[in-house]
C-alpha cells in the first residue's frame, strides 16, 4: 500500500501487561478518512513499540507522520517521578516519533466516532477500515455499554483497539456536514452505537 499521496497519523492506546494498539487513518481529498493498518501489541517496551510504528509506516511509504496521538496516561511518571514516562522514550532520538496528547473525554470521544460511522453526502461513512484490520473490525461489534453509564463503553472487555479509535476521532474536527445541520446526534447506549458502526462500516469499504 502507497500512502505518500496522503496525509496520515497514528492513534494509539498503550498497553503492557494488557494489549495496546496502534491504528494509522488516512485524510482522503474528500473529506473522509480510512483506517488502513492497526498494530497490536503486549508485552513490550516503548522503544520496541516506537521501531514496529516506524516500520510499518515506512511499509506503507508514509512520507511523514503529521502526529501520533495517544492515551494521555503516556505522559505520566511513576514512583518518584524520575525517569522518562513512556511518550517521552518514544519521541526522542532514534525512535523520534511526533508525539501528541490525546483528549480522553470518553462520551464525547464515543459520540465523535457516531457522526465519522455515519453516512457522508455520497453515502459512505466519513470513517471506514481496512478488511486488514481484523482486530479493530472484531472488537468494535463486541463493545458494550457499561451498566452505571450507558452512554460509556465497559471498560472490562476489551476495549483497546476502540480507545486508539476515539483518540484519533477526538484529534480531527468534526464531519463538515454535521457542522451544517441543525439537528443533533441522537443520543444512543455505546454499544449500539458500535453495533451500527460496524454494519455502516462493512457497507462501504475503500480499497486497500
Amino acid at each position: 500500500m502507497n500512502l505518500s499521496a496522503y496525509e496520515t497519523f497514528v492513534s494509539m492506546d498503550w498497553g503492557y501487561n494488557a494489549f495496546g494498539c496502534a491504528l494509522w487513518w488516512v485524510c482522503l481529498p474528500d473529506g473522509h478518512y480510512h483506517i488502513a493498518r492497526e498494530y497490536k501489541f503486549k508485552g513490550q517496551t516503548a522503544a520496541v513499540v516506537g521501531d514496529a510504528i516506524k516500520t510499518i509506516t515506512r511499509e506503507l511509504r508514509v512520507k511523514r507522520l503529521r502526529y501520533v496521538v495517544a492515551d494521555p496516561a503516556m505522559w505520566g511518571h511513576t514512583g518518584a517521578g524520575k525517569g522518562e514516562s513512556i511518550a517521552e522514550t518514544l519521541s526522542r532520538q532514534p525512535v523520534g516519533l511526533p508525539m501528541k496528547k490525546g483528549d480522553n473525554t470518553r462520551q464525547t470521544g464515543w459520540q465523535r466516532l457516531h457522526e465519522l460511522f455515519q453516512a457522508a453526502p455520497d453515502g459512505k461513512p466519513w470513517l471506514t477500515i481496512d478488511t486488514g484490520c481484523t482486530y479493530l473490525r472484531r472488537t468494535i461489534p463486541a463493545a458494550v455499554s457499561d451498566k452505571s453509564n450507558p452512554d460509556d463503553v465497559d471498560t472490562t472487555g476489551d476495549d483497546h483497539g476502540l480507545d486508539a479509535l476515539r483518540y484519533g476521532a477526538m484529534s480531527r474536527p468534526a464531519p463538515t456536514r454535521l457542522a451544517s445541520t441543525t439537528g443533533t446526534v441522537p443520543a444512543q447506549s455505546a454499544g449500539a452505537l458500535f453495533a451500527q458502526a460496524k454494519a455502516d462500516a462493512e457497507r462501504a469499504m475503500y480499497a486497500a
